[in-house]
């Protein structure tokens, strides 16, 4: 599945690996080290407890798991990467600083390059999906990026009609909305060109999905762990039904869309029974 480069790539997830077991632990149990409103810091909890009991070990199994072979193992593998770059965005330029300011720099630095080398190093062609499924996931993957516009975009538009702030920027203290800039900037482009690719039925449509599916599951249980602890501090989030399905659709689709993953060679080879 991977090329040579693949050394390269586990070297840089392992350390990268640390740094966010490192980064997530301290949030959770070094006291005061988040200088940010409560609000914030509930987002911040959220983050950590996903990152160091989920995002971590199954970064570590995904890397074993390509190491023995796995065709589908990388693709997991590259989500996670794509979560801690993600997640680390938020660290790195919505946090008010303190004392991990270069661990964040790092993550999101190094989880950057370790997505390069890694996608760069898959034999992308060696992957297919002839199951009827992809168009399921296709049209989850379209539902979400127009569920995150339309949550998104009007507020925008109200500040540019009626100079009305977004509720998150309010609620976050900051000067804009990081949230709004990475989804609308990265997430929905990445989601609707992963929804016609793998509609497709194209080999970087299957590899996108993957990845995408595996951050709306593990960025959709931060944002329901998240909000749960607002609930513990009798903060309501109405917006809770919307991730849970994001987080039980990721999940969902994914395991779907893997079970139907299988070598080229293998799906030529059934054409030729048929």
């Amino acid at each position: 599945m991977f090329t040579t480069t693949h050394k390269i790539t586990s070297l840089l997830s392992i350390i990268v690996g640390v740094l966010a077991a490192i980064a997530s632990a301290a949030g959770l149990f070094i006291p005061n080290l988040y200088h940010d409103n409560e609000f914030v810091q509930t987002a911040w909890y959220g983050n950590d407890w996903v990152t160091l009991l989920i995002v971590v070990p199954s970064l570590i199994a995904s890397m074993l798991l390509s190491k023995n072979g796995s065709l589908k193992a990388p693709l997991i593998w590259m989500g996670l990467l794509g979560y801690l770059f993600y997640c680390y965005a938020f660290y790195l330029f919505g946090a008010v600083f303190n004392n991990f300011f270069l661990i964040y720099a790092a993550i999101f630095s190094i989880s950057f390059f370790a997505l390069i080398t890694g996608l760069s190093s898959l034999t992308v062609q060696n992957i297919v999906c002839t199951s009827k499924i992809i168009r399921w996931v296709s049209a989850y993957l379209l539902l979400i990026a127009i569920m995150l516009c339309v949550i998104e975009v009007p507020p925008c538009i109200s500040f540019i009609t009626e100079s009305k702030m977004p509720d998150i920027v309010t609620k976050t203290n900051l000067h804009t909305s990081i949230v709004y800039a990475l989804d609308l900037s990265l997430i929905v482009p990445s989601m609707f060109i992963a929804a016609i690719l793998l509609w497709k039925n194209k080999s970087w449509g299957i590899v996108l999905s993957v990845m995408l599916l595996v951050k709306a599951f593990t960025y959709g249980l931060v944002l329901v762990v998240g909000t749960l602890l607002l609930a513990a501090k009798n903060t309501k989030d109405p917006l809770l039904p919307v991730w849970i399905f994001i987080t039980l659709g990721g999940l969902s689709g994914l395991i779907l869309l893997l079970q139907k993953i299988q070598p080229a060679s293998l799906s030529i080879f059934q054409n030729m029974k048929n």
